[in-house]
């Protein structure tokens, strides 16, 4: 589809950057801003965002898509449903699960193929080990490969996007 106020738009980013501009633009409560062209650049903007929606931009520049949940694979969706219930912080950076405050769960973490990782204070698990460990620190991880909390610790669940399916979806 042709689109009249957007142009290129090929991630969420660049989506809000581009609304942003247009809705300061034409605005109706500025002054040349007008309420029939705003209603077109959210209809534009609605129709483009179910288009890119899991299309992001990483902090260097770089175009990634995540994953809905159904794309999720087998061995994530098992290792998430066997830690759910512990009471710690999940979270999902890139292809790799970390789960912080799990001592008390050592051994079930070992057993489900996690290691620790002492720099980071935290129990790390991704389907394809590497050779990588200890170059990058963890905000340098969440902000090349994007970040999600699956679970916050305590029994307070703020699942998103229904990684485990025996866990209600916020």
């Amino acid at each position: 589809m042709k689109y009249i106020y957007f142009h290129d738009v090929q991630t969420v980013e660049e989506l809000k950057r581009q609304y942003k501009t247009l809705a300061f633009k034409y605005h109706p409560d500025r002054e040349g801003g007008s309420k029939e062209i705003m209603q077109q650049v959210n209809a534009e903007y609605d129709e483009l965002l179910a288009r890119v929606r899991n299309v992001h931009e990483s902090a260097d520049g770089k175009t990634y898509t995540r994953e809905a949940a159904a794309d999720v694979p087998d061995d994530f969706r098992k290792v998430i449903d066997a830690i759910i219930n512990f009471d710690c912080r999940i979270e999902l950076c890139g292809s790799w699960l970390w789960v912080f405050g799990g001592f008390q769960y050592r051994q079930q973490l070992k057993d489900l193929g996690f290691f620790f990782c002492s720099r980071k204070k935290a129990w790390a698990w991704t389907q394809e080990p590497t050779n990588n460990k200890h170059k990058l620190t963890l905000d340098e991880i969440r902000r090349l490969h994007g970040s999600e909390v699956i679970k916050d610790g305590e029994n307070k669940r703020t699942l998103k996007s229904g990684y485990a399916t025996a866990v209600a979806v916020v």
